[in-house]
């Protein structure tokens, strides 16, 4: 008897937004969009919410899907744990809109965002990053650069 080999979904890409909405006749809106980067007015802040749409290709059937967020300091918080999702025959993709409401920060740096696939006994994990930094860090080491810059003796002419 021959085993059959699963697939892994291929993750096509996660944005990071303000607002995801679904909209009339099937589209979705993306409001707000980041560059894998937030700046917060100052640490520890709590943003009202944070949106991820992430696409997925090579998918069909029933799957379990979690969703989590490791902080820089380790902290991991699930979003959402082993949800049943089922993608219609034929469509072989499958898009999750995912919101984190409130969504803390504690500490600037690199977040991850952990996603978790299961069909049958396999497993499957993806691993997405962004970064969130401190406006008054990023402000003091403007101000510091530029007045020793101002200091730096110019070349004569």
């Amino acid at each position: 008897m021959q085993e059959v080999q699963i697939k892994a979904p291929k993750h096509e890409f996660t944005l990071l937004c303000d607002d995801i909405r679904q909209e009339m006749g099937g589209k979705t809106s993306l409001m707000g969009l980041y560059d894998h980067h937030i700046v917060v007015p100052e640490v520890p802040f709590v943003l009202p919410k944070v949106c991820f749409f992430s696409k997925f290709s090579r998918m069909d059937g029933q799957f379990k899907f979690s969703f989590s967020v490791v902080s820089p300091n380790g902290e991991r918080k699930d979003i959402i744990r082993d949800s049943d999702v089922q993608i219609p025959e034929g469509a072989k993709e499958g898009t999750f809109n995912v919101i984190a409401s409130p969504f803390e920060v504690g500490a600037e740096g690199v977040f991850e965002v952990i996603i978790g696939l299961t069909k049958g006994a396999d497993r499957f994990e993806y691993v997405y990053k962004f970064a969130i930094s401190n406006a008054q860090r990023l402000q003091a080491e403007y101000e510091a650069a530029m007045a020793e810059a101002q200091k730096a003796p110019t070349a004569a002419n």
